[in-house]
């Protein structure tokens, strides 16, 4: 699509269009209103024949309101009575507008490598700048052009965008005032907890199977028959992450319960008062105990798997790495791992299959993850970028550990992927700018 050339000439309360731009789009007498993201306005709109290329000319006291910036190219949409310049994409990169700082601005530049594939205003935020009632947000929209790094971060406060891409949490109000302003366009919109997904396993046996079998844990009783069941679990907290608060659990061979944490501690619960107090603890916080998939070898591994949407809204599988925890490690977060292998690799070496046969099962994890994510979708929000862990056992039956809607790049800059690298950082803005319709 070709870009649009924006620009503040004049005081006047009229829009005018290059005889390019109405002949291209069919501009009828009928459009009344410009639409910029959240920010709309009824507006006299006229052609002028002088004004040469794909420009449309703007009244300077918009560049107050909308916060349009001029140097951007742009795209158009038109339908029977309204003209939308965009698109305009927001990402909630921090929690704080205090993060916002230049140094951890450029960190994100090279999720705009294909910035000529989005255009338009595609600012970042904090959660705290989205203000219920307020019908701007502060934030630094990324410039494309300029060298130095304040020139390609310039602050302003621009109109409510077309979707959001949302990396970090954001509070119970102010996510229900930018919903209300997107149209609910928030991609990995509900921060959904392992509770949420032991609840939904519960309700069916067809997403259950997904998964390791898990339940939220309520008391002593139904922990000990849990591990009379599976000898073996994980104990998580539902809102964890990092490694943090889990538990390996099983019965040591005078039937206590033998707990192990993810530093190799281990703790004896030899009395109903002792476990009383973990149970105390696990409740106020919501833990859930899992179903634990034993390994095909003496050291813990298992894949991380990274699903995205593309421009085309549909999941696809990134890449895969393998992540061999140190001996005696129940985690494979990366201060616990011995290595990290491509994933096709990991799965020739430590479950001894052959080229062939390694791809097959690559391809059925990356069905199986595909399969999980079109499943989140239906049951929690619009999900386009998350981390899958994956476990393999010994039949080769897959099973999907956990979820990540957040998830950090370390491990593929450690077998430096460079080019998975740059996927990652960049499809999410593919598929937001698919869900803007430009």
């Amino acid at each position: 699509m070709t870009d649009i050339e924006v620009i503040y000439p004049n005081q006047s309360n009229t829009v005018t269009i290059s005889k390019i731009i109405s002949e291209k789009y069919r501009v009828s007498d009928s459009i009344k209103i410009i639409k910029f993201g959240s920010w709309e306005k009824e507006m006299a709109i006229r052609m002028d024949e002088t004004l040469v290329g794909e420009i449309m000319c703007l009244p300077a006291y918009l560049l107050d309101i909308c916060e349009l910036p001029a140097e951007l190219p742009y795209e158009l949409k038109v339908n029977d009575h309204k003209i939308e310049i965009g698109p305009v994409i927001a990402m909630v990169a921090f929690r704080d507008k205090r993060e916002m700082t230049f140094k951890s601005l450029e960190k994100l530049k090279p999720r705009f490598l294909h910035y000529h594939r989005i255009n338009g205003l595609v600012f970042v935020c904090a959660a705290n700048c989205i203000i219920p009632g307020a019908d701007k947000i502060e934030g630094y929209y990324y410039n494309p052009s300029p060298k130095t790094l304040k020139d390609r971060w310039i602050f302003g406060e621009f109109p409510f965008p077309n979707v959001v891409y949302k990396r970090v949490p954001i509070d119970t109000d102010r996510y229900n005032y930018l919903a209300s302003k997107v149209e609910n366009r928030i991609i990995n919109s509900i921060f959904f907890l392992k509770a949420d997904i032991a609840v939904e396993c519960e309700k069916d046996k067809d997403f259950a199977s997904y998964f390791p079998h898990t339940e939220i844990i309520r008391n002593g009783q139904q922990l000990r028959d849990f591990i009379t069941q599976f000898q073996t679990a994980y104990i998580k907290p539902s809102n964890g992450s990092q490694g943090e608060g889990i538990f390996k659990i099983t019965f040591d061979q005078h039937k206590r319960l033998k707990l192990t944490d993810r530093d190799k501690n281990i703790t004896i619960i030899s009395s109903p008062n002792k476990l009383g107090n973990y149970l105390k603890e696990w409740r106020k916080k919501e833990y859930v105990v899992q179903e634990a998939i034993h390994p095909t070898s003496k050291q813990a591994f298992d894949f991380r798997v990274y699903v995205q949407k593309n421009g085309l809204k549909k999941w696809v599988c990134q890449g895969m790495i393998g992540r061999i925890a140190k001996i005696g490690a129940i985690i494979t977060n990366l201060k616990y791992v011995d290595r990290i292998l491509e994933g096709h690799i990991a799965i020739k070496k430590y479950l001894h299959l052959d080229d062939q046969e390694a791809y097959k099962l690559e391809k059925r994890i990356h069905d199986h993850c595909i399969g999980v994510c079109k499943e989140i979708d239906k049951r929690f929000g619009t999900y386009g970028d998350v981390a899958v862990d994956v476990i393999i056992d010994s039949s080769l039956r897959i099973w999907i550990l956990e979820i990540n809607k957040v998830y950090g790049y370390n491990s593929v800059k450690k077998i430096k992927n460079q080019q998975l690298l740059n996927t990652l950082y960049s499809t999410p803005f593919d598929y937001a700018k698919a869900l803007t319709g430009f």
